[in-house]
């Protein structure tokens, strides 16, 4: 008696899936838009719109900050930009742009300036009117994630008002 053995393959294909190039995760980049977003409709501008070369350059600078060993300051692209820091896998990307969205409070819009002694050149950055596109990365160093967004066209001219 002969016997036959049916072996069946399955195989798994995403469709119409984009091709990303940003070490953060869909669901990532999908939350670090709606909270930007979020923040700029408060105050009437139009939405940004994710950008993967944005998101290469945050990347580069990332890495470089880990490379001058886990260092914290801007880059000198011609971008805006913003960063965050914390202890790795407390801080997830909705927290970091509210972060940033949270200087709100001081910021004067009539006297266009923050409180004194007060940041809030983060938040102005997100909201500036002019600004388009963002792209983010993230990297771990020292116990530590450092995340990176830069934004184009950028914001922050000294005498104008972001909206």
């Amino acid at each position: 008696m002969t016997k036959y053995f049916i072996i069946i393959l399955l195989f798994s294909f995403p469709l119409n899936v984009k091709e990303k190039n940003s070490n953060l995760s869909q669901e990532e980049i999908d939350v670090l838009i709606n909270t930007h977003n979020k923040w700029r409709k408060e105050v009437g501008v139009p939405t940004l719109t994710w950008s993967d070369d944005l998101s290469k350059i945050a990347e580069k600078w990332a890495k470089e900050l880990k490379k001058q060993g886990c260092a914290f300051k801007h880059s000198k692209y011609q971008y805006g930009e913003n960063l965050f820091t914390g202890t790795t896998g407390y801080y997830n990307a909705e927290y970091v742009v509210n972060a940033w969205g949270s200087e709100k409070e001081f910021y004067s819009y009539k006297k266009n300036k923050c409180d004194k002694g007060k940041m809030c050149g983060h938040y102005t950055q997100m909201v500036w009117k002019n600004t388009t596109k963002v792209g983010c990365a993230k990297i771990i160093c020292g116990g530590m994630e450092t995340w990176v967004c830069e934004y184009d066209p950028p914001g922050n001219y000294v005498g104008k008002k972001p909206y």
